[in-house]
């Protein structure tokens, strides 16, 4: 349990899957209880780990009264069930997170045929189609689910007595994907909105807003207005800088998107087929479509719809259907 300024503490929490090295679970302190922002995989592993960090602070699971997640994927909020039984705490999310639990953890057939669909008509071919719609199965095994007791909608103000919190909410990543600012400090948590080197994924799927890109570029410029010292990311490490890192952001999508408009120059393609050449363009002998993992190619193929709706949105490109297959084109 790292303390990255005076009652705030960095508690990374282990991966059970291939990924990042960690996930960042954040306690803050309070007058009357604690509070705890996301936190980690349903496995044994985490949980030993975080009462371990805790145990250094002289902090017991039942001092934590308030827990936050940031949004539902399985890093950030698989471990909550858990940690409801153990502390009663009072579980913070955001409403359009809240939603998406029943469909995407406990009656996952309507989600998975969507998913077909979804890839289907974006050009999935029919061999790589039961891998790429089953990808993320195996995460749900690592999520205790249990509702929230507080929705969120942006706007609230948290508080532990010690510090106070304004929700902000930040689609794009997640639909109800939230950040917590605390403007005394000028401290911003920003669980996977903001990363210091990994630019976050950002896909159009069944669970997703319309234009999910448009939404997640919309909102990092309205963080970039906040006046902010430090940032705590829900991977890597805390980090300065915000307004240069979201310039990054801004251009990296924009790069992708101008080498989407290249790809779709000479004739019309599926996002499924922009992907691989995508996936080819870097020349790193390990880049090559053949390379990636199953959930990998799902995450691509989503991302480079958003970049096309987005653009669509913008009057850049233009859509057409050929044989219940969608596909891109520059906008005349």
């Amino acid at each position: 349990m790292k303390e990255v300024i005076p009652g705030i503490y960095q508690l990374p929490l282990p991966f059970p899957l291939e990924g990042p090295e960690h996930i960042n679970s954040y306690l803050v302190q309070g007058d009357s209880g604690h509070l705890l922002i996301d936190t980690g995989w349903n496995t044994d592993e985490s949980l030993d780990s975080l009462k371990k960090q805790l145990a250094e602070g002289g902090i017991n699971l039942e001092d934590i009264s308030q827990i936050v997640i940031t949004h539902i994927h399985p890093d950030h909020y698989g471990l909550t069930g858990r940690l409801k039984q153990l502390s009663q705490a009072k579980i913070f999310l955001h409403y359009l997170e809240k939603d998406l639990i029943e469909t995407r953890y406990i009656k996952m057939g309507g989600l998975l045929e969507q998913l077909d669909h979804w890839l289907r008509i974006n050009g999935v071919i029919t061999e790589e189609l039961p891998q790429l719609q089953t990808a993320s199965l195996k995460m749900a095994e690592f999520v205790a689910y249990i509702l929230p007791d507080i929705i969120l909608r942006g706007g609230e103000t948290i508080s532990t007595g010690l510090f106070s919190f304004q929700v902000i909410w930040t689609p794009g990543h997640s639909p109800g994907h939230i950040c917590l600012y605390e403007p005394a400090q000028k401290i911003l948590i920003s669980g996977d909105h903001i990363l210091p080197t990994t630019t976050p994924n950002v896909g159009l799927h069944p669970q997703s807003t319309e234009n999910p890109l448009g939404d997640y570029l919309k909102s990092i410029n309205a963080i970039k207005e906040l006046d902010v010292k430090l940032v705590l990311p829900g991977h890597e490490t805390p980090f300065t800088g915000l307004k240069s890192r979201i310039n990054e952001l801004i251009e990296r999508h924009k790069r992708r998107n101008s080498e989407i408009l290249q790809i779709i120059r000479a004739k019309p393609e599926t996002p499924y087929q922009i992907s691989i050449e995508i996936a080819s363009m870097s020349g790193a002998s390990d880049a090559g479509w053949q390379k990636l993992a199953p959930i990998d190619k799902r995450l691509a193929v989503l991302e480079t719809i958003a970049h096309l709706e987005s653009m669509r949105a913008e009057g850049k490109v233009s859509k057409l259907r050929r044989n219940n297959t969608t596909y891109y084109q520059p906008h005349d």
